[in-house]
């Protein structure tokens, strides 16, 4: 959403660096950093992962910097967050999320560099809690697993395994495991966190064993015939699928469905605009069909992100998900133009394999 920034900021949109520096004054915590990136005047909250989400503090971005006054009474993983994700200048479909890190006495410093999507999380060091998990996070994934062993085996770091346990929410007995692995101590201080994660935990599992079951039971129509559908573009227009099937400077066309709040569909663009780019001049069309519900945002994302393919919206209440079967997204197809029969029906087929044979 470049659009949304004035030309004063967008030198400074592509990197923010934000040094947060958080002192000890008796029971106080100040937090301080620097950033570039985020608009100017724009709202930072620290948010409570382990208290519900409460908002802790909140100020506002003056002069490139900001400054948060907090009591820490105890650690705690909290979020960094701009109130308005338009006010940050990448990943705005990110809620907002600049940093998560833990809060406590010591010196934090936190780097986030904003023109890149993947650093949109931790990043935090200079006290015991941060600088083991960076540490961990930052690790080769081979290695990763010791290096969680040892911080929660850690009496400094034993704090970790909330975090931890939250990695196995589909495998609630070694969830559980981990967080027993707590101290009495701190097992007793986070009981009413340890409650809430556990509940959340469990309903994450049962719903990721329904999505099993969904995706087991899912209708394969590869060898069928396409089903027609009509849904206005981004400019109000209905764009019907039979009229670009139809037309014979078309071969093939992929059936995007997707939203922007999907973060595996927006993951999904870079390797749709490769193929485009690759192949449309051979004969390809891409026809995305997006769940979104605020039709602006859908529209900016579609012109910032430059999906200059076919982009239609369909209410998630629409015909055409019941028509293809659609329980989740993202979820591609391929449609051969001659026959009408759908070749291909995956979450996220190898596309560029798959037309270099059929379009060489």
């Amino acid at each position: 959403m470049g659009s949304i920034f004035k030309n004063k900021f967008l030198a400074a949109a592509m990197v923010l660096l934000a040094v947060v520096s958080c002192k000890k004054t008796g029971d106080n915590c100040i937090v301080k950093g620097t950033v570039q990136g985020v608009k100017e005047g724009a709202e930072l909250v620290l948010q409570d992962e382990w208290n519900k989400w409460k908002p802790l503090a909140s100020t506002t971005v003056e002069n490139g910097t900001f400054e948060f006054q907090l009591p820490v009474a105890a650690p705690t993983h909290v979020f960094l967050y701009a109130k308005n994700p338009e006010d940050v200048y990448a990943n705005p479909y990110d809620g907002g999320q600049l940093k998560d890190f833990f809060l406590e006495p010591g010196t934090i410093l936190v780097d986030v560099q904003a023109e890149d999507e993947s650093d949109m999380g931790t990043g935090a060091t200079g006290t015991v809690l941060n600088d083991a998990y960076q540490k961990i996070v930052t690790a080769d994934p081979d290695a990763k697993e010791a290096l969680w062993e040892e911080a929660i085996s850690n009496e400094q770091t034993n704090l970790l395994a909330l975090v931890y346990a939250d990695d196995f929410y589909e495998d609630l007995p070694r969830a559980s495991e981990i967080i027993d692995r707590l101290s009495p101590d701190l097992a007793k201080a986070y009981k009413k966190y340890i409650s809430t994660l556990k509940k959340n935990m469990a309903r994450r599992a049962e719903a990721s064993a329904s999505k099993k079951t969904a995706l087991e039971e899912e209708v394969n129509l590869v060898g069928q015939h396409y089903i027609d559908m009509e849904y206005p573009d981004t400019d109000d227009i209905p764009v019907r699928l039979s009229a670009v099937v139809d037309n014979p400077e078309i071969r093939y066309v992929i059936l995007d469905f997707w939203a922007t709040w999907c973060m595996p569909c927006v993951e999904s663009i870079p390797m749709l605009k490769d193929v485009y780019a690759k192949y449309h001049d051979k004969g390809l069309e891409i026809y995305s069909i997006s769940q979104d519900s605020k039709v602006a945002e859908w529209k900016s994302f579609v012109k910032e992100k430059e999906m200059v393919w076919i982009n239609v919206l369909a209410k998630s209440s629409s015909k055409v998900y019941k028509d293809y079967g659609i329980e989740f997204i993202p979820r591609v197809f391929l449609i051969d133009c001659r026959t009408g029969e759908i070749l291909v029906h995956e979450g996220r087929p190898d596309l560029d394999a798959i037309l270099a044979d059929l379009l060489p």
